[in-house]
């Protein structure tokens, strides 16, 4: 049982010299939470609101705490997720589920901590090694020529999956062609369009991706358009889809899962609320065989390694990891290990 002396909230706020990513992001913040327990034994959380807001994200962490946490026992993580969970029935999800995530972790971690095992055997899984694509550096305005630099960058790594970026336009069928005859036939490649197409422009590029036998096709409409991607999961001769990283509440992954939508379901961190959340939604892939893909963390999300009976494939895009100590590295084979510390093994650094 964990007794909950006090929390600590931090914010910290990055912003990038140029964009990055396929939604050009240009700055994140990043919410940190310090558990302390009774002892003095520390677990801590985090999450992070991409392109800024972070301020009431952090105030959230802090309302959340003060109610939830402080001078409260925790018996188990899950239930107290949902305890929490539950206040938002007025206000809904949104920003609150951001920090919650924080929190969630910061709980798991300081369990951990506390059972002297790995978060990852904490939550059930074992040890391993689970494979790594790389989708960092690729941006949506990339040339062919750049894009076939990066890519062989990655490659020479040791990365054996790639993911660069497209507009969900008729140049890219050139663009990826390119890539396929670049990178050969043993490298896996998928592409994210985040979000920009519509149902016409998502048919063709999920049949080019399919002709170019690509591993998925992430986000080819706007996640909220359920309606064609149901109509696009019904097409034959298509490239498998990816999705879930801008989707809040279980309920929101259940509808798409059970409809068969995606063949790659993508969790974030942040917005599913946490790791509690994250490995109820892998469990309920696993059922109906959907790969668990998560969105970006693949030095946190490791420890979902073992916890449900399904494939896991992590995602390498750095974005909050030089803010900390720790991070289990991706090898010279494209793949990274569980860790053999207590809790997630991350530090703040100093």
């Amino acid at each position: 049982m964990m007794f909950i002396k006090n929390v600590k909230v931090d914010l910290i706020e990055r912003r990038f010299d140029k964009p990055i990513g396929g939604s050009t992001v240009t700055g994140v913040d990043i919410i940190v939470v310090t558990l302390i327990d009774k002892h003095g034994l520390t677990g801590l959380g985090f999450s992070y609101v991409i392109g800024g807001g972070g301020g009431l994200v952090a105030n959230l962490a802090q309302t959340f705490a003060e109610r939830f946490l402080i001078k409260k026992s925790i018996t188990d993580p899950r239930a107290k997720w949902v305890e929490i969970q539950k206040s938002f029935n007025r206000t809904g999800d949104g920003p609150n589920m951001l920090a919650l995530a924080a929190l969630d972790v910061g709980i798991w971690d300081l369990k951990s901590n506390l059972e002297e095992v790995p978060l990852n055997i904490s939550l059930g899984g074992k040890f391993g090694e689970v494979p790594v694509y790389a989708s960092s550096n690729f941006n949506p305005n990339d040339t062919v020529e750049q894009a076939i630099e990066k890519s062989m960058h990655h490659i020479g790594n040791g990365y054996t999956a790639i993911k660069p970026r497209v507009n969900a336009i008729d140049k890219d069928s050139e663009f990826l062609e390119a890539i396929r005859a670049a990178i050969g036939d043993d490298i896996d490649l998928m592409s994210d369009a985040n979000e920009k197409g519509d149902f016409d422009s998502a048919v063709r590029l999920l049949e080019v991706a399919s002709a170019l036998n690509m591993k998925f096709v992430e986000e080819p409409l706007p996640a909220g358009d359920i309606i064609s991607y149901r109509r696009l999961s019904q097409l034959n001769n298509i490239a498998p889809i990816a999705l879930g990283e801008h989707l809040q509440g279980q309920d929101r992954f259940v509808t798409i899962m059970e409809d068969r939508i995606p063949s790659y379901i993508q969790p974030d961190l942040a917005m599913a609320g946490g790791i509690t959340p994250c490995l109820e939604i892998s469990m309920f892939a696993a059922e109906r065989n959907i790969i668990v893909a998560p969105h970006f963390l693949p030095g946190l999300f490791i420890h979902l390694h073992g916890t449900f009976h399904g494939e896991l494939l992590l995602e390498d895009f750095p974005l909050i990891e030089d803010v900390f100590d720790g991070w289990p590295q991706v090898d010279n084979r494209g793949k990274v290990s569980t860790p053999r510390v207590s809790g997630h093994g991350l530090s703040l650094k100093t």
